[in-house]
């Protein structure tokens, strides 16, 4: 079996969507053959800092600095970066903190949180061993007198407070920046982040060009009764009301079908501005419409509209009066803080309500947008039958990026007993914008966070797509032939551009996992 050349490293920022906050972190590259080193995900990184919870509940982030790669006592790989600061480079709460990752193949990767180590370090005689009696992973080094050390890996939010001394200019430490791997995993590598140019999708699939509506931003497309719908947030309108069009096709929505208000200022109920993200949904024998909106004043709250039986979507007398969603026990989903784009689903038989949830933006003790899930009852969906659980904070540099600190827009799909929970990071008018992904086997508690796996890197970016920048918030459906298509938007710009619906068809890769970015 010949051995291919794997190599870690970070990238400068520029100018040209890729901030810092990108820019640190863990990328990956593989040798030619011929002595040049081929980028994997169009150079976008794959391993990114986790950043600390404050006393305050804020969101220290964090970027990564020089990686360094190495085969672990039991046959893995470990790949480990020290933290960084990303305005300040190495401070005295970040030096000699490092970020650890066990793989077997560099594609699926357990997190083993972070590791403080001396500043006096001497990273190029540091290794990772596997400990058989204690079994848990450790790290061994030595310090600059020939002391050997070891130290196993810890919590990361214990280590929130750790001061240590600043770094002071030690010796570089991009060391074991390279490793030999098999032909073979270099194939499964280049398969999931050089994925084919060609279409995989079936020959009936649809395919659509960029852009479809302009300024139509939180899309979804929904089939019901022999017709689709069309559905998003109004950037025209200043995301006032809330606008469906019907069609015969999908290609129909977007030649020819005229939006129709179906919900607009209402004084009277207090229905005032950000008339966010609206989804259509089938919960039980009903359809009802899921949405965010405020009052008078900022205060964006989840609430749902329910149609009539035997109503209309695009009728607007055939809905009924929208309602807060609440708690178990009759209070508000949320006095504190905001709450939008609620989605729902079903799996095992049980059904959720996952949403976004932040306290205190536009102020220094902003949260961040989280997840956060629940289960509800198909009868009364407005209702949870259970207490929130926090799913997901944005922890990661692709999602606390551009000043944004987002988790926000899930969305569902379920294919072969998992269930691709996707949700959008970085900033939602920005270029950072991305999608994520986390996954669950189907009939798991899914109210249990150990069910749930997130994806360490964004499968869907600004680099991912030619010509389109900062892809998010998106929805899936199905056609009539089985084929998936992914619904988002995207802008035509970097800077300075409406948000515009795209739609491209989803293809499925041996792993089972949905390629979003492709066609």
């Amino acid at each position: 079996m010949t051995e291919t050349q794997l190599k870690v490293y970070t990238r400068k920022p520029d100018s040209e969507g890729y901030s810092i906050d990108l820019a640190n972190s863990v990328h990956i590259a593989l040798s030619d053959g011929n002595g040049e080193y081929v980028p994997l995900n169009n150079d976008y990184g794959i391993l990114f800092a986790k950043g600390s919870i404050t006393e305050k509940n804020t969101i220290s982030c964090k970027g990564l600095k020089n990686p360094c790669v190495f085969k672990t006592a039991d046959g893995k790989y470990a790949v480990m970066a020290p933290l960084c600061d990303n305005e300040k480079g190495y401070d005295e709460k970040t030096a000699g903190s490092v970020s650890f990752w066990i793989t077997e193949d560099f594609v699926d990767y357990s997190e083993m949180s972070m590791l403080y180590l001396n500043a006096s370090v001497c990273v190029d005689k540091i290794s990772c061993v596997y400990n058989e009696e204690l079994k848990r992973y450790e790290a061994v080094w030595q310090d600059e007198s020939g002391n050997t050390f070891k130290n196993h890996f810890t919590d990361l939010y214990a280590l929130q407070d750790v001061t240590s001394p600043v770094y002071e200019g030690k010796k570089d430490m991009a060391v074991n920046d390279t490793i030999a791997i098999s032909d073979e995993a270099a194939v499964r590598l280049r398969k999931k982040f050089m994925p084919p140019v060609k279409s995989m999708m079936k020959p009936d699939a649809m395919r659509f060009k960029f852009t479809l509506a302009t300024g139509w931003a939180d899309p979804q497309i929904f089939k019901w009764d022999n017709k689709y719908y069309f559905i998003a947030t109004n950037d025209n309108t200043n995301d006032i009301g809330i606008y469906v069009r019907e069609s015969d096709t999908v290609e129909g929505l977007f030649n020819g079908a005229e939006p129709v208000l179906i919900l607009d200022v209402d004084d009277e109920h207090k229905f005032i501005q950000t008339f966010w993200a609206p989804e259509l949904h089938k919960i039980g024998d009903d359809i009802y419409i899921l949405f965010a909106v405020s009052p008078d004043h900022f205060d964006p709250q989840c609430h749902m509209m329910k149609l009539k039986r035997g109503g209309c979507i695009s009728n607007p007398a055939d809905w009924e009066l929208p309602v807060r969603v609440k708690r178990a026990d009759g209070t508000n989903l949320a006095d504190k803080g905001i709450t939008l784009d609620m989605t729902y689903f079903e799996a095992g038989g049980i059904s959720y309500l996952t949403w976004s949830y932040r306290e205190h933006i536009f102020s220094d003790k902003d949260t961040g947008s989280m997840l956060y899930i629940a289960a509800t009852d198909r009868d009364k969906p407005y209702v949870l039958t259970s207490e929130p659980v926090l799913l997901s904070r944005p922890l990661w540099g692709w999602e606390n990026t551009e000043g944004t600190i987002n988790n926000e827009g899930p969305f569902a799909l379920k294919r072969n007993g998992k269930v691709y929970l996707a949700f959008s990071g970085g900033s939602a008018g920005g270029d950072s914008y991305a999608v994520g992904l986390l996954i669950a086997d189907e009939n798991d508690d899914l109210l249990d966070t150990m069910s749930w796996y997130k994806k360490p890197t964004p499968v869907h970016t600004s680099y991912t797509v030619k010509g389109e920048y900062g892809p998010g918030h998106n929805s899936f459906f199905t056609d009539d032939n089985g084929n998936v298509y992914i619904v988002y938007h995207a802008k035509t710009a970097l800077k300075d551009a409406p948000r515009c619906t795209a739609v491209r068809g989803v293809w499925f890769d041996d792993d089972g996992e949905p390629v979003v970015d492709i066609f």
